[in-house]
Formats: C-alpha cells, structure tokens, sequence
C-alpha cells in the first residue's frame, strides 16, 4: 500500500507492507518542523530529508531488529508516527538557528 500522508510540514512517502505479525514502513521523511534553537530558544525551521524503515509489531515486543526501527501499535496508526518523529526532532540537541551556529563566542576553542 502506498503512504503520502503530511503532518504539521512533515511528510511520510513510502509503501506498507502487511507481513504476519507485523507491518513494514519503507520510505522517507521530507519537510520543514519548526523547533526551538538550544541555545537562543528561538524558533526556527529544521529542514528534514531522510530514509526510514520501521516495523510496526504489537505491543509489548521483546527482541531487537539491525534493520528497522520498531514501533509498537496495536493498530497501524500513520499520523501517531508522524507525531512522534515531529517530537523526536523537536527534542534534538542539534537544534541550532544559524545566527548561533555563526555566532563567535558560541564556538569552542
């Protein structure tokens, strides 16, 4: 099944795949989330572009997977990915503005 679903500027494009036990989410992540810089507390928006792969098992799972990043839901639930990706983001230490990222007495020496 294909997924093009967008939330708050974040965008899931990918297919889903019904397996056994479990659902298989490949694709990317694509948008702008607006965040918070750490060191200003101003915000700003956080261009983000990258692959995912996640298997959505039900709860509660035990066990480990190299390949893909487990979700637990006992329902396939797209906008409760995506909200949780936007918190995961939103909470990033790397959150800089580019005023702090170029501001001089912020650099280490």
């Amino acid at each position: 099944m294909q997924i093009n679903k967008t939330l708050n500027g974040l965008t899931l494009k990918g297919n889903s795949e019904k397996k056994k036990d479990c659902y298989i989410i490949t694709g990317t992540l694509e948008g702008d989330v607006e965040v918070e810089c750490i060191k200003c507390l101003k915000s700003f928006k956080k261009h983000i572009e990258e692959e995912v792969h996640y298997k959505i098992v039900n709860p509660p799972f035990s066990g480990f997977d190299e390949k893909y990043d487990i979700i637990e839901q006992k329902k396939l639930d797209i906008d409760e990915i995506l909200k949780s990706e936007i918190e995961l983001i939103k909470n990033d230490f790397s959150n800089i503005c580019e005023n702090c990222k170029n501001n001089e007495f912020n650099k280490e020496f």
